[in-house]
């Protein structure tokens, strides 16, 4: 299992706990991995691992998962939990970076883009929020039975077998939660608020897109129509894949990036 580490290990920098940040890999070369709204940086194992030997890799854990007192201490707009990955990122004092975002983290590292020209060297999206995206927490209410949290986790995954007992079990504490329920929703508003379509232009960087063939939170053809509104950027569809391609196909998706890096740092 894929072990959280921090070079700070005693720090927490205004929401993002450090000692939860995965940090893995020596090179200049930085890529920087943004879940969802569901997600953790162990849904980035695999792929960072096979990367770490060619790429710094760091996944922070963002401040989305059920903790107490969540509600009270959340965001209200998609820009707050960016302004979040944006100290984060300040504090690492990095010279160049890709940001790789997988649903929320897609939409969170186009946010920062389109706020900061010529920020990052490059730019991966997977299954990303911003343009349409069918709630994974619709009809969700107080203290929902387990199955209803499977038949949500199952409606984000392709491959059925990723939806054990166990992550079924950890979900279904989570959303009895009242403050924690009341925290998703508003996240959930948040992210359906803000609708990137008409600054996707502004993005001039190198942009991956990867999407899951069979995503019913995105469809493929919102992944078609990011290729479009995003000028020059190259769209690649994994089949048999869901809403997580990260996790759901780890192999395929690294393959993806290594083809892709590259020419992301090429002026480096």
């Amino acid at each position: 299992m894929l072990k959280p580490k921090s070079r700070n290990p005693s720090k927490s920098l205004d929401g993002i706990d450090l000692t939860r940040v995965v940090d893995m890999g020596d090179s200049d070369r930085v890529v920087i991995f943004l879940h969802g709204l569901f997600g953790t940086p162990g849904h980035w194992q695999e792929v960072m691992q096979s990367l770490s030997s060619q790429y710094r890799v760091i996944a922070p854990q963002l401040p989305i998962d059920h903790q107490p007192e969540r509600r009270r201490n959340g965001m209200e707009s998609v820009a707050d939990l960016s302004g979040i990955v944006a100290q984060f990122i300040e504090s690492l004092g990095l010279e160049s970076f890709v940001l790789c975002g997988n649903s929320l983290g897609g939409l969170l590292a186009i946010d920062l883009c389109v706020r900061n020209p010529n920020y990052a060297e490059g730019l991966v999206l997977a299954g990303s929020a911003g343009l349409f995206e069918r709630s994974p927490i619709r009809g969700l209410k107080p203290r929902p039975s387990k199955d209803f949290v499977r038949t949500t986790v199952q409606g984000i995954l392709h491959d059925h077998s990723y939806v054990t007992d166990e992550l079924v079990d950890h979900w279904h504490a989570a959303v009895h939660d009242r403050d924690y329920v009341r925290f998703l929703l508003r996240v959930s508003r948040a992210t359906r608020d803000r609708n990137v379509e008409k600054e996707l232009d502004q993005l001039d960087l190198p942009t991956m897109i990867i999407w899951g063939s069979d995503d019913e939170i995105t469809p493929p053809s919102t992944g078609k129509d990011f290729q479009r509104l995003i000028q020059g950027s190259r769209l690649e569809f994994i089949d048999g894949c869901g809403h997580a391609p990260n996790w759901e196909r780890p192999a395929a998706f690294t393959k993806l990036l290594e083809d892709f890096l590259p020419s992301c740092f090429a002026s480096s």
